[in-house]
């Protein structure tokens, strides 16, 4: 039996179960697998820089990952389960049952589940002997939340691209005032009214924060409207009064003038999955924190918030090749590495949004030039006693 046919059987066989389901098939494969993707969304999550065929949530929301082979390469498959492990509440290998029985019991030895595919479909599903949490589990917890949860979230945390975030609030008050608003509209509202040139940059920020949903006209989401609701009673109901409450902040920050606002953005920054991860991260590391030693924590406890929020995406592709070889280490020590794979934008305007919404302290410094001109160890990030 070839791997497309078992490929086909185990999706099968998790739609019975109530599991949730993602899968990962290179583009040039879609055509074999077409019957696969007619059923289920693709991911782009790795584990140890492996992708795992298939990975989601159990009907428990256990993480679970299945690597698929078919009556050949199992050795191989082995590895890769045996890998997963790191990311994954349980690990199964699939296969032809036939193929896969004389490693049952090894595999199960190791921790690992073992799934047998005939032409009938999953005939054979044997559980890991037990089901612990990993040292990654949480960050693919968080990736597969984000995909589950849909278009709610509009991009990733760190492509946030203005330093002020009380911009990201200028279409919630445009779309509480008028009503579901076609994009042109809206910028055109923002710019006329918040004498803000940048709109497409704010709506586009918006729907990273999930306060705004795709597609056109533009409607507020259930957490734009209670951020509208919360804007009102603070007696922000126009645009320009918008407008006179950044001017307030000045050179300071939101933390500091508008405590209650800054609670409200910060809120609405914790909601989305990558972020509270690395707010998780910055704890941990605080509350003194110096970048490559965050960068490290993330490389090893949460590398797919690291690939997806920290790094380019030409960078996350020689990143990922650097995890997969073992070689994770080049990441926050070789500086030719780092600077090559980190976007800008983490150094400059992601921390005068963590400023802003009072994660880090108003002393921390941002860094506004060029990667290669940073120095960490000049500029260490101060974690703020704001829960």
């Amino acid at each position: 039996m070839n791997e497309s046919a078992v490929f086909d059987r185990v999706v099968t066989a998790l739609d019975e179960r109530n599991y949730e389901p993602l899968v990962h098939v290179p583009e040039a494969h879609s055509d074999a697998y077409a019957d696969v993707l007619d059923r289920c969304r693709r991911h782009e999550i790795t584990i140890r820089g492996r992708y795992p065929d298939v990975l989601g949530f159990t009907d428990a929301n256990r993480v679970f990952a299945i690597e698929v082979k078919g009556s050949t390469n199992l050795l191989r498959g082995i590895g890769q389960a045996l890998t997963y492990q790191q990311g994954a509440h349980v690990s199964y290998l699939a296969g032809h049952g036939e193929a896969v029985r004389p490693h049952a019991d090894l595999l199960r030895s190791k921790g690992v589940g073992v799934i047998g595919v005939e032409e009938d479909g999953a005939t054979a599903w044997r559980s890991p002997p037990s089901a612990e949490s990993t040292a990654e589990v949480a960050d693919i917890e968080g990736q597969l939340s984000l995909r589950f949860r849909g278009n709610e979230f509009g991009g990733d945390i760190t492509t946030l691209s203005l330093a002020q975030p009380l911009n990201y609030f200028a279409p919630v008050v445009a779309l509480d005032r008028y009503g579901p608003l076609a994009r042109d509209e809206l910028v055109d509202a923002i710019a006329d009214e918040y004498g803000f040139g940048a709109g497409d940059e704010t709506v586009a920020s918006a729907r990273t924060l999930g306060l705004v949903s795709a597609g056109s006209p533009h409607e507020l989401t259930e957490q734009g409207g209670l951020a509208a609701t919360v804007l009102r009673g603070y007696g922000i109901e126009a645009l320009d009064d918008l407008r006179l409450t950044k001017e307030d902040v000045g050179r300071r920050t939101v933390a500091e003038v508008h405590p209650p606002l800054a609670i409200l953005l910060r809120n609405s920054f914790v909601r989305h999955p990558e972020f509270g991860l690395l707010l998780d991260a910055l704890r941990k590391e605080g509350p003194r924190v110096q970048f490559l030693d965050l960068v490290e924590r993330l490389v090893r406890e949460y590398p797919n918030v690291f690939l997806s929020a920290f790094c380019t995406t030409r960078g996350a592709t020689r990143a990922r090749e650097l995890i997969e070889r073992g070689e994770t280490a080049r990441l926050y020590r070789d500086r030719d590495v780092w600077t090559d794979v980190i976007r800008t934008n983490v150094l400059f305007n992601f921390v005068q949004q963590l400023k802003h919404v009072g994660v880090l302290a108003p002393e921390t410094r941002s860094h506004s030039g060029a990667i290669a001109e940073y120095d960490p160890d000049a500029k260490p990030w101060i974690v703020a006693d704001a829960e």
